[in-house]
């Protein structure tokens, strides 16, 4: 098969799932248990959850659970630890939506109150208490799932929106509040996603399939175990340097705006034999290279791509002879695309691109807001948007072609999280930033209907980070070539095959924090 998602080990790890007798939680029970984990389902029906356990196996359990009722979720915590002896993560997957479709002026108070109860206060008080219960034995990962409606208002279902909403913010309160004791804490927004809970709104008329899938760029909702696979990762080490951070797996739907969706050429993608593979563009900076070894550890054919032939022979014999190297200047437009295209048809074909260039340039350490001016020119500035801002398009012109001809593979573009804080004094980093996470939404949106996927990295402080700025950062410590290769590593994946249009934040929660002293990094306005 290609491009398979590179499962976690999650023996001997205890997992409580709310929520989790049918649907994503369902699928996210079954995932973990396949990994080694001991999970404990809750839910209100609590029959369900008892049967679901059985269907596990004898390490599992079951736990009837109302999240309106305070005491009830503090039990259901009090109960996972009791049976496993510990908690390492909490998936916060339990809620309700609204599903009459009232406007404002015709909901009624009691109906929005408790929905509210169980979308926000029960998935608070499960994450307080889950905390609480993992910082006895060293820590954890708290995963809450949250909704696109979370970012996007929909008509008539004021509250579900709301509620998802007020999920996200408490997810980038509680991963400050919860770093210094280990405990991670991040949120996964699905788009429509096939459960029983969508199946019966179909059947009942309050949604159309077929419209629904016009307006997603990869032309049709996700399956549950494809949100799974995301919670999942995130909940993993392998997502590490991750907290804070909303992982979109929605299909593109948030950068689809009003047009549509392109009809897709074929539905899913081909199962093909042999090794995935993949173009590594920029392979000779730190992250290009960490990417590559990454890969090709990972059995996979990485095509490194620089112009630095010296450095790219080194990687090359570093690698391995079954890797190809293609030593171009990217500016050499035809050279590019010529080069990518013979390799791509002596192998066959071409799963996945990372673009590392000059995604380093920005994430260096940088001059904060007050220090002295470094000296610059013009030219300075015209390298720089050279290097990433123009290199995407660069990048995008050279791949595009060979991946909307075979009608799938993934593109990656890596830049920083300038884009969204102000983390130093240079505004050109930040508009770089800005424009190739913006770039990379409107590729989804353009080519989700091919099968091609397109996501970005925002990564966070790299190399020698400012004391003054290290001690913002909530996991205490500079983001390393290998937490965005690991992340870019899962992008590329099947696992991750319903994330499209998405900007995935891995910077240890800087962008989300005031930092220790309460001295609040300057925030861009939204």
């Amino acid at each position: 098969m290609r491009a398979k998602a590179r499962e976690t080990d999650f023996s001997g790890r205890a997992v409580l799932i709310t929520g989790g007798a049918a649907g994503i939680g369902w699928a996210t029970a079954q995932r973990f248990a396949a990994a080694g984990a001991r999970v404990l389902i809750a839910d209100i029906d609590a029959d369900r959850a008892a049967r679901r356990a059985a269907e596990l196996g004898d390490a599992h359990g079951s736990f009837g659970v109302d999240l309106a009722q305070d005491h009830q979720v503090v039990a259901m915590v009090e109960h996972s630890v009791r049976q496993f002896g510990r908690l390492d993560i909490l998936i916060n997957n339990a809620g309700r939506t609204d599903p009459d479709g009232l406007s404002a002026v015709d909901q009624p108070v009691a109906a929005f109150e408790h929905l509210l109860a169980v979308n926000l206060r029960g998935s608070l008080l499960a994450a307080e208490a889950a905390a609480s219960a993992m910082r006895t034995s060293g820590g954890g990962s708290i995963v809450n799932v949250a909704s696109g409606a979370a970012l996007r208002p929909v008509p008539f279902r004021n509250g579900y929106s709301a509620s998802k909403a007020g999920v996200l913010a408490m997810t980038r309160h509680h991963a400050c509040a919860f770093a210094g004791d280990g405990i991670r804490v991040n949120a996964v927004a699905p788009g429509y996603t096939r459960t029983e809970l969508v199946d019966e709104l179909i059947a009942r008329g309050r949604i159309d399939p077929a419209a629904v899938a016009r307006r997603i760029p990869l032309g049709r909702m996700a399956a549950p175990d494809e949100i799974a696979a995301v919670i999942a990762f995130m909940a993993s080490p392998r997502a590490a340097y991750l907290t804070g951070s909303t992982f979109l797996a929605d299909g593109g739907s948030q950068v689809s705006g009003s047009s549509g969706a392109v009809a897709p050429r074929q539905a899913g993608q081909p199962a093909l034999a042999g090794r995935p593979v993949y173009l590594v563009a920029g392979a000779c900076s730190r992250l290009g290279e960490a990417v590559a070894r990454m890969l090709a550890a990972r059995d996979a054919t990485v095509i490194p791509v620089d112009r630095e032939e010296k450095q790219l022979s080194v990687l090359a014999a570093a690698l391995g002879a079954d890797h190809p190297v293609l030593p171009v200047d990217m500016l050499d437009e035809a050279g590019f695309r010529a080069g990518i295209e013979a390799i791509v048809q002596r192998i066959g074909r071409l799963d996945g691109v990372v673009n590392a260039i000059g995604a380093e340039t920005l994430m260096a350490p940088r001059r904060m807001m007050g220090g002295a001016e470094p000296a610059r020119s013009q030219g300075d500035d015209r390298q720089s948007s050279d290097a990433h801002l123009v290199g995407a398009l660069r990048v995008a012109k050279a791949v595009g072609p060979t991946l909307l001809r075979q009608g799938f593979g993934v593109l990656v573009n890596l830049t920083s999280v300038d884009a969204d804080v102000v983390l130093g004094a240079d505004a050109g980093r930040a508009a770089n930033a800005a424009a190739v996470a913006m770039f990379t939404r409107t590729l989804a949106s353009e080519w989700g209907g091919h099968g091609v996927r397109v996501n970005a990295i925002a990564a966070g402080l790299f190399g020698d980070v400012p004391s003054e700025a290290l001690a913002r950062i909530p996991l205490g410590r500079a983001v390393s070539p290998q937490d965005v290769a690991e992340v870019a590593d899962f992008l590329l994946s099947t696992g991750a095959g319903y994330v499209t249009g998405s900007v995935i934040t891995v910077d240890g929660g800087v962008s989300i924090s005031a930092g220790p002293d309460r001295s609040p990094l300057q925030r861009i306005p939204s």
